[in-house]
């Protein structure tokens, strides 16, 4: 690369003598990477930007000179980038280090971003936690099959006592009695250890949901848009005017994880207000995708008859859910008694020619077959 060609970097001013420590010692380090990556400012802000971040030129000035703590995802970023340049592996030490220093000056400057920080840490830990309890689990099981293998060795050999001394036999017997022993006790490691998961497994859906609806208020926030209904709307509108369809979806996703699916729908109900249909039709494509069937049932089975929300999510539902949650929904309906529900469920279906393949099996797939009557 010539002089010439080589990208044009502006010298950065000194720091503001009223920054407080956490926010120097932060801005300080995002200047090293700066300079360990060696792009201009332009060009390093548009390979920052992505994935529902955005940063300018403007933005990444204001990050350097400590008056705006970067979203923790940046972090990242950065030393990908600084660990290209040079040519090495990104640090994960090295990422924690920035991170950290980037937490400190948000629990200074920015106290939503400092929840950010918070929830993804937790989130990583709960993550973390989760991978080893299934592990632990599955080494249980196979444990509990070495000693069933082995029980059921010691019967065999048991069995044929004409040719076995009777030390032998007193042997076998010892043995087949500890297999059985630690059979019943491996059995209530496993029922424990499958609670234990469980329990993490709601631990790690209501901290996704806590990190979406924090990620949808930054995104506000970011846009300086009010914290509502209204401030959302503004958020998604003002991607699409600029083109950023991808964000925008990725946004909409966030806030149907993040919200009520009442508090959802009233979003629906805003954008329909700005006649932005195509919003609000993506709204509840996300919300039929994405959410559990138990929570479509409850808002839906909420009240009964033909309003026009109720009639759009579940014609959205019909059409964009998963199979196997159109047949969970089906149950929920049989099982509550929802049986106008039900029929409302299985005339959309019918409507939008979604069928049960033969291939989902179970009872409750073949009872949604059946009463699709195809």
């Amino acid at each position: 690369m010539t002089r010439e060609q080589m990208p044009v970097r502006r010298g950065l001013a000194p720091l503001d003598e009223r920054l407080s420590e956490p926010e120097r010692r932060c801005a300080e380090r995002l200047r090293e990477l700066r300079e360990r990556i060696g792009l201009s400012s332009e060009e390093l802000a548009e390979r920052l930007s992505g994935d529902g971040i955005r940063v300018d030129p403007t933005r990444l000035s204001k990050f350097l000179n400590g008056r705006e703590v970067p979203r923790r995802e940046i972090a990242v970023r950065l030393h990908r980038l600084a660990a290209a340049c040079e040519g090495v592996e990104t640090s994960p030490e090295e990422v924690a280090e920035t991170r950290a220093v980037m937490y400190a000056a948000a629990r200074v400057r920015s106290p939503l971003q400092a929840r950010e920080f918070e929830l993804a840490t937790a989130r990583e830990d709960l993550y973390r936690h989760r991978a080893r309890a299934v592990q632990e689990l599955a080494d249980l099981k196979q444990e509990l099959q070495d000693e069933r293998d082995r029980r059921q060795d010691a019967e065999e050999a048991l069995e044929d006592l004409v040719s076995r001394s009777r030390e032998e036999v007193r042997m076998l017997t010892e043995e087949r009695d500890a297999a059985l022993d630690r059979i019943a006790q491996l059995e209530g490691q496993i029922r424990q250890a499958g609670a234990a998961l469980r329990l993490r497994e709601r631990a790690v859906e209501t901290l996704d949901q806590l990190t979406c609806a924090t990620n949808v208020e930054l995104a506000v926030w970011e846009g300086g848009g009010p914290g509502d209904l209204a401030g959302i709307c503004a958020a998604v509108v003002h991607l699409r005017d600029a083109d950023e369809d991808e964000a925008a979806e990725r946004l909409i996703e966030q806030i149907v994880l993040g919200y009520s699916v009442g508090d959802v729908m009233r979003l629906v109900e805003e954008f329909e207000a700005m006649r932005r249909v195509y919003d609000s039709t993506s709204v509840e494509r996300a919300l039929a995708r994405l959410r559990k069937p138990v929570d479509l049932f409850h808002f839906l089975s909420r009240d009964s008859g033909e309003s026009k929300a109720r009639s759009a999510l579940l014609t959205a539902v019909a059409s964009f859910a998963p199979v196997e949650h159109l047949v969970r929904l089906h149950k929920a309906c049989v099982e509550h008694g929802s049986s106008e529900l039900d029929g409302g469920l299985r005339r959309a279906m019918l409507r939008e020619g979604r069928t049960v393949p033969e291939a989902i099996d179970g009872m409750w797939a073949m009872d949604l077959r059946n009463a699709l009557g195809v």
